[in-house]
Formats: structure tokens, C-alpha cells, sequence
């Protein structure tokens, strides 16, 4: 049995902790980090400071605040004089009410106290109609944190509104939240006043200790100006313990394959480990005004931001369970434990919540979510925790808010998982109702996913597979029979809400079963989604491969219809907008001959000549004639004639929905010398337009800069009409049967090649 450890270093596979434990740095790497972090925030870099703790750095940019403190002071005695004085008279800063209490900590040394905001249970965080209550209820309130909590963004914007407009001092939190965005689209520290960094166990940026400060404004004492501030190297053992971390973690994770009666080996390892002080937990650290972080800390991060430009997105999945401690101990069992949940306390954790002063009363959303809640760390994949996705399922709530601002528990929607009800059944057809909802609902879906290229499989006779998940995701999957082994495929979908993890999760381990069922070697997936560092990331977190070969464009240019002609022409290459009004001037012609009885045959001959001079392989008859019973109506045959009516060019279109596809072309050697398949073109956009076709997809470009593409050629001649790429992510492979997989990849890679695809 398979075992996770799903809180404990998890991100340090084995190549990793080597790195890790091979890491040495100089003063040079401390000061280029430095300047890595003054350049992203767009600092001056004496504005940077980096220490040997995260909450050291939050307690600092509050401590920057007050005007008493002065260079010669001691931190530490000027504090502890803040601290003493009357709470009434402290400052307040305002956090959210589901934080741990290493903030907590960073706020009272610094003198001011907590206030802590109910949240948003979509956000886990507080919004600014939270913060307006608070600003009018505590006259005193100074500062306000914006935490992002396991890097679900905050709608700052209003947020920010309200701090400038109060004077409060705006500190963002990134501990979880390291180059994300915020909704309208600003990064993550490029708001704040300051900005505080977190590089402890399981933050977004992980060296097992550490922090940043960086300051935006000025600091209103000489507190940050004095040489003692991040001046004093971390202690030889402190620095061994982090170094040695993610190794004590790996054994853990290893060990825990083995078990002594109901004791896991693993965690017996790691609690002797912590007896001994070999380690340390995250929440018994000291704050630490003097102690730098390490050279070879700095170092190691340094080395993992210039290699890892990519997107980051949460931290962690968080899920809601009815009967949390049930599903623990089911997860226990089947060998995932969850050693550290956030947040198990509203300020976690658990041992240090009495110590917090927190009223549930004033915070009742986060005390019933804090109660529900578990999450899964993004470093496993969905499909390596499909059995803790089966355990967890049937036991989701989601809480709403009613009009008291009370909260209670509602089973998930839309995963719909109500007793008596089949996650997955199968389904002969999908309807033209359905199909309109889904094109409604999902802005890319086209026929790929439709009824009729369900009929045009059916009619070539692969296996066609039709399921609908939970109520509402319904599925369109191909059995493809290849000598190199049998595939499920899945073009331009499944079309679902790739947002919602818990969706993408439980749609896919029913699609692996069925592959599983169909004894496929992989599944091979395009989704209908445009290609960016986000939704590759979500592709990433499935645990999918990049596939080695394309299914179906990939890369194409898309025509928008909903502009005028006169519009549509202003986008064309002046070249492009030259053929078009030449091939008027030579009376090239064009027809659609779609309800003509012999335009098939004819087109299908002059693509075989077309194939043979430009070395591609055509369709059959069969599948041109599957296309034609399939479409009907909607399948258009166009053709270009020069003026003694010969024929030039042929294009075959299809239509679906609010999309048309340019999926098939044939030319005659006539096409060389006019401009027929200009005119062509622009003939069928016009047509597509009286319709009320709002997209046209030329379908098929190569992508930008490769020159020797097969596509090379034709990619020139579609962008004359739209210097607008689209790029969808690239078609993805779920191996079933590894071994299998692995020598149908080596078979397409050579065959791609070979193709110059």
C-alpha cells in the first residue's frame, strides 16, 4: 500500500533534498537576493531585508510605524516596554480571523494588538465591508494585513480604497502567496506598504526558515537603519537543523510504508526526531531582530526563482468536511496522514489557541470553518490521491452565509453527491438541449464535443463513449484502436470548470476507471482552454505528461465574426487585404457547392493531388462522406473559380454552435499563380456572418518561430487575416499502463520528427 505524508516537507522529492543538502552560498548570494527581490517589487534594494524568521519581519514593518522608536534603542527592551503598557492603549491591526499564531506573536512584539476579522468562507479571508465594520468600531485600528490565505487571492482594490482613505498602514502577507494576482490582475506585492515573505516549512517559498521585509515606504524611526538589524549569522545548530530537514522528511515519508501494530514507523521517526530537538516545529520558533538568513539559504532560493519563472497558484487545496475527524481517520488508514492541518483552530495552532484571545463569537464563520476544514498539498497529483479524493467525496459541505451573517453547513454543490444518486451514468446520445448549454456555459466548446462528432466516430466505428459525473459533466470519449497500443481520447475536453479542483479531480478518476475498464494504455486529452502558466499549472496539479503528439489545432488563429466587414478588413496584412481586391479585379468566383451530389468526389480528388505535391496525409473517402452524414446541413463546401471557370481552391467548413472550423483545403496548381484561396476565405467569413457565426477557426497554424514546421507554409498565408494567434494548452497523456506507455511515446516522438509536425 502506497503511503503520503501530506504535510511534511512534501515539495522535497529526493533530487531536491540533495540540492538542498549540497547548498552553499556567500555574502554575494545574500546580496543578490536582495536585489532579485528589490527588482520584482520594484524597490530600492535597502529597502530589502532578509532574517532567519518570517514573523520577524512582520513585527518589524508594524515596529517601522512608530515614531518612538530610535537607532539606539534596544528592540527587544522597547517592546517589552509596548507590551506592558495598557491594552486599550495599543495600536490595532487588523488580521484575518484564520491565521496561526506566529502572526499573532509578530503583532503583540511589536506593541499593537490583534483584531481579528471574520471571513469570506470562498476566500478564507475577511473582505472590505468586514474591514469598514472594523474601521468604525476600533478608532485605534493602525495597520491592516492581507494574508491571501493558501493563496487564494483577495479582492484587494476595495481594500487598498479603504486603507488609503483611513491612513492604515497596508502589509501584505505572502507566506502563502509568492507571484500570484490579485482579480484585477495586479501581482501580489505591488500594493502594500510593505511586504512581508515567509520562507518556512511548506510556504510558497520553501527553505525550511527564513523571511523578507521589503519596504515601500519610509519607516518613520531609524529602528530599520541600525546596523544590528539582520546583522548576526543563525546559530551553527539552528542552521543544521534546516539543513538537514527535508532529509529527516524524506526518511519519514519512506519509513512510513511500514507499520509497528496501529504506530506508523514514519511517525515514530519524526516524533524521536523532535524529542531530541533534531527538529523543530514551525510555531515554536523565536523572533529574531538580529539573526540574517543564511548565505546558503539565500542561495538555494535564489537558484529556484531565476530557474522557476512559472505561475504560482494555492498553496493548498482546501476542502470542508461534515465529519472531519471520521474522514481522518478513514485517510489514516488507507495510508494519508495529515500531520498538520490548516487551520485546525481558527489561530493555529491548536496548543497556542487559548493564548490568542480570540472570541468565536465575534468570528463565527472561521470557528465553524476552522471545525470542517482539511487541505491537500498541490505537490501530489490528483490522480496519486484518487483514493483519498474517494474517501473525501461523499463527505464535502460547503458553508453559506444567511442573511444574519450566520453560517451553516450545506452539502457540496455542484458536485451533487446526495444519497441514492450514480456519480457516472452512461448515455446514448447527447441531446441538442444539452449541447446548447454546454456551448453556453463553455466559451471554447465546439464540435469536438458534440452530438454530431459522436455520429461521425459511430459511423467510422471506433468505440464511442458518452458518460455524464455527478448530474451535470457529460463526457464525449473516443477508444482508439492503434497498432501501438489502444487510447481513450478526449478532444477539447472534458468541458467542466477546471477552477474547481475538487470537480477536476473526482471527473478524472471516474475517466481513469473507464479507461482502466477499456484496457487503454493512456488517456490523451486537449481541454478547451487557452493556453497560460495558470491552466498549465491546474494540467500539472492532474499529474498529466505533455503528450508527444498534438490532437487536433493546437495552435490556430481565430477570426472574430462579430466585427464589421469593414472591421474584418482592417485586421488583414495589407499583403492579405492586396489578394483580396486582386482576385475581385481577375473575377475569381466563389460558390458553395455543398448541396452539390458530386462536390465530395471532386473534392476528395484534387486533395489526394493536393496531398501528394505538398506531402501530407488526407482523409479517406469514408471519413470525408462520416463528415457529410454527420453535419448535413452544416457541413460547406466552398470553391474558388478564375474566370473561365476553372476550379482553384476548396475549402470545407463545419459548423457548430457559435464556431465554424476551416477543417479541410484542397488546391489545384492553379492556386499558385491566383489569388483564389483569398478570396475564398473572405467569401466564407462573410457567409459565416449572415448566419450569426460569431467565430471562425482557420484550424491549424505552426507554432510561432518554428520554420521548418509542416505548417510553416500555410501559417503565413492564415495569419494574413489575423495577426491574432489563440493557443490552446497542449494535448495531455494520463499513462493507464506505464511500461506501455512509455515505448508508445518513443514510436509518436519519431514519428513526429519524421513529419516535421
Amino acid at each position: 500500500m502506497k503511503h503520503f505524508f501530506l504535510g511534511r516537507a512534501n515539495n522535497f522529492n529526493v533530487k531536491e533534498t540533495l540540492r538542498f543538502l549540497a547548498s552553499f552560498g556567500t555574502k554575494k548570494d545574500y546580496i543578490k537576493l536582495k536585489h532579485f527581490f528589490a527588482e520584482h517589487y520594484q524597490v530600492d534594494q535597502k529597502n530589502v531585508y532578509l532574517f532567519h524568521s518570517g514573523r520577524t519581519a512582520l513585527s518589524l514593518a508594524l515596529l517601522s510605524q512608530i515614531p518612538a522608536i530610535s537607532n539606539s534603542s534596544s528592540v527587544v527592551e522597547k517592546t517589552k516596554t509596548l507590551v506592558a503598557s495598557k491594552k486599550e492603549s495599543l495600536p490595532a491591526v487588523a488580521i484575518t480571523s484564520l491565521t496561526c499564531f506566529a502572526v499573532v506573536q509578530a503583532i503583540r512584539t511589536a506593541g499593537y494588538q490583534p483584531i481579528y476579522l471574520d471571513i469570506d468562507p470562498k476566500t478564507l479571508h475577511f473582505d472590505a465591508n468586514t474591514l469598514k465594520r472594523c474601521i468604525k468600531k476600533y478608532p485605534n485600528l493602525k495597520a491592516v494585513v492581507v494574508q491571501n490565505n493558501l493563496g487564494i487571492p483577495v479582492d484587494i482594490a476595495e481594500i487598498e480604497k479603504l486603507a488609503k482613505a483611513h491612513k492604515l498602514f497596508l502589509i501584505e502577507d505572502l507566506a502563502h502567496s509568492y507571484d500570484i494576482h490579485y482579480p484585477d490582475g495586479r501581482l501580489a506585492g505591488s500594493v502594500g506598504d510593505a511586504i512581508v515573505l515567509s520562507f518556512g516549512k511548506g510556504k510558497s517559498l520553501d527553505t525550511i526558515s527564513g523571511g523578507a521585509l521589503i519596504m515601500r515606504t519610509d519607516s518613520k524611526n531609524q529602528l530599520l537603519a541600525s546596523q544590528n538589524i539582520a546583522s548576526r549569522a543563525p546559530k551553527i545548530s539552528d542552521s543544521l537543523r534546516d539543513n538537514f530537514y527535508p532529509l529527516f522528511a524524506l526518511i519519514s515519508r519512506a519509513l512510513s510504508y511500514f507499520s509497528f501494530g496501529r504506530f506508523n514507523i514514519g511517525q515514530i521517526w519524526i516524533l524521536t526526531l523532535l524529542k531530541l530537538n533534531f527538529i523543530q516545529r514551525s510555531a515554536d520558533a523565536e523572533l529574531d531582530f538580529e539573526c540574517r538568513l543564511s548565505f546558503w539559504q539565500s542561495r538555494y532560493l535564489l537558484k529556484k526563482l531565476q530557474k522557476n519563472q512559472n505561475y504560482h497558484s494555492i498553496l493548498r487545496y482546501p476542502l470542508l468536511l461534515k465529519d472531519r475527524n471520521n474522514v481522518l481517520a478513514k485517510l489514516k488508514r488507507a495510508g494519508f496522514f495529515f500531520d498538520d492541518i490548516w487551520y485546525d483552530s481558527p489561530v493555529a495552532p491548536k496548543r497556542y489557541f487559548s493564548e490568542s484571545n480570540f472570541n468565536e463569537d465575534d468570528c463565527p464563520i472561521a470557528t465553524l470553518v476552522a471545525k470542517h476544514l482539511i487541505n491537500l498539498p498541490t505537490n501530489y497529483s490528483f490522480l496519486q490521491l484518487k483514493k483519498a479524493w474517494q474517501i473525501i467525496a461523499p463527505q464535502l459541505v460547503e458553508v453559506k452565509v444567511d442573511r444574519q451573517g450566520q453560517p451553516e453547513l450545506l452539502r457540496k454543490d455542484p458536485v451533487a453527491l446526495v444519497k441514492g444518486q450514480k456519480v457516472s451514468r452512461s448515455l446514448n446520445k447527447l441531446s441538442s438541449q444539452d449541447w446548447q448549454a454546454q456551448i453556453q456555459n463553455y466559451e471554447l466548446a465546439n464540435f469536438l464535443q458534440s452530438p454530431r462528432w459522436q455520429k461521425y466516430n459511430e459511423i467510422l466505428g471506433h468505440r464511442v463513449i458518452l458518460r455524464e459525473f455527478y448530474g451535470h459533466i457529460k463526457v464525449l470519449m473516443i477508444i482508439k484502436d492503434a497498432k501501438r497500443g489502444r487510447f481513450l481520447e478526449i478532444s477539447n475536453g472534458p468541458l467542466l470548470d477546471w477552477r474547481d479542483s475538487v470537480l477536476v479531480a473526482l471527473a478524472f478518476q471516474e475517466i481513469f476507471q473507464i479507461a482502466k475498464q477499456y484496457k487503454c494504455v493512456f488517456i490523451r486529452f486537449r481541454p478547451a482552454l487557452a493556453d497560460s502558466e495558470e491552466n498549465r499549472f491546474i494540467l500539472k496539479q492532474l499529474g498529466s505528461i505533455e503528450a508527444s503528439f498534438h490532437l487536433h489545432a493546437e495552435h490556430t488563429v481565430m477570426i472574430d465574426l462579430t466585427k464589421t466587414e469593414e472591421e474584418l478588413l482592417s485586421t488583414f496584412r495589407r499583403q492579405t487585404r492586396y489578394e483580396v481586391r486582386r482576385a475581385v479585379k481577375l473575377k475569381i468566383t466563389v460558390e458553395d457547392r455543398s448541396d452539390d451530389d458530386s462536390i465530395l468526389d471532386e473534392f476528395h480528388q484534387v486533395q489526394l493531388d493536393t496531398a501528394k505535391r505538398q506531402n501530407f496525409i488526407p482523409p479517406t473517402k469514408k471519413e470525408l462522406q462520416a463528415l457529410k452524414d454527420s453535419f448535413a446541413k452544416d457541413l460547406r463546401l466552398y470553391v474558388a473559380y478564375d474566370e473561365t471557370h476553372h476550379p482553384i481552391a476548396y475549402g470545407l467548413i463545419l459548423i457548430d454552435g457559435i464556431e465554424a472550423d476551416y477543417y479541410e483545403a484542397a488546391s489545384t496548381p492553379l492556386n499558385r499563380k491566383l489569388p483564389g484561396a483569398y478570396a475564398l476565405q473572405w467569401q466564407i467569413m462573410r457567409d459565416l456572418k449572415k448566419r450569426g457565426i460569431k467565430r471562425y477557426n482557420l484550424w491549424g497554424i505552426a507554432p510561432k518561430g518554428q520554420n521548418k514546421h509542416r505548417y510553416a507554409g500555410v501559417t503565413t498565408f492564415k495569419t494574413g487575416f489575423s495577426e491574432h494567434r489563440f493557443t490552446y494548452v497542449a494535448a495531455q497523456d494520463i499513462p493507464v499502463s506505464p511500461l506501455r506507455y512509455q515505448l508508445n511515446r518513443l514510436v509518436e516522438t519519431i514519428r513526429k520528427k519524421r513529419r516535421h509536425l
